[in-house]
């Protein structure tokens, strides 16, 4: 009888003794049941007798590639989440969306809410109840004429539940593979994607060191799929 093959090692970018940097790929679940594949087991086994203490400040959510800040010491885990909270940790992110936006329209700027019940969120007026303002600044990169599709940098202000994949979709275009947001409206690029994969990637973060207070800037550089030349 076959054993289950073990998942792949996570590939660390940035170890900074009570933290890492981690490149989380597309397809895995941030946190899971003991029992379910994540990147916290996997982060647990691989740091078996380095620490026994795994705490995920932050997510991403299944179908997005990218960095992943991980504290391996209790209070550096506090110290690092007030940092969230404060707003004092940068995220930019890579994302293939359908179309061409307009690169002039440099803020995005909405009011979101989670839809009661279910796993999505929507856009809504700033007046609805539990409305949240959502800003995220836009960077046109390129384009892939051959496919309709864009390649865009965001750079989130806040940290709305779906944030990125809302706004896209509803200046109409949707990140690519996106299915819950009408990511689907290119079949032949879909068709192309593994599953549980959306063309988001946490591209870089930046932190204050709780060790010291230096600024610190981790990259992940995003591969561009081979299917869009």
């Amino acid at each position: 009888m076959n054993r289950p093959q073990s998942p792949e090692p996570l590939r660390i970018v940035w170890d900074g003794e009570s933290m890492v940097a981690i490149e989380k790929p597309a397809g895995v679940l941030t946190q899971a049941p003991k029992h379910i594949d994540s990147v916290e087991r996997r982060l647990r086994e691989q740091l078996a007798g380095r620490s026994d203490y795994v705490a995920m400040v932050h997510r991403l959510d299944r179908g997005v590639s990218g960095i992943l800040l991980v504290a391996i010491r209790k209070r550096v885990a506090r110290l690092l989440s007030d940092q969230f909270v404060t707003r004092k940790v940068q995220k930019k992110y890579l994302a293939v969306v359908s179309g061409r936006p307009d690169p002039s329209e440099q803020v995005w700027v909405d009011y979101l809410r989670k839809i009661p019940n279910e796993a999505r969120a929507e856009r809504c007026e700033a007046m609805d109840l539990d409305a949240k303002r959502a800003e995220t600044h836009m960077q046109w990169v390129r384009d892939f004429p051959d496919h309709d599709c864009s390649l865009l940098r965001l750079t989130p202000v806040t940290g709305r539940m779906h944030q990125l994949r809302v706004q896209a979709a509803k200046r109409g275009h949707p990140i690519l593979g996106d299915l819950t947001y009408g990511g689907h409206v290119n079949p032949a690029v879909h068709e192309s994607l593994p599953a549980d994969r959306i063309l988001l990637h946490a591209e870089a973060i930046s932190f204050h060191d709780p060790r010291n207070g230096a600024r610190i800037t981790v990259e992940c550089p995003l591969e561009i799929p081979t299917f869009l030349g």
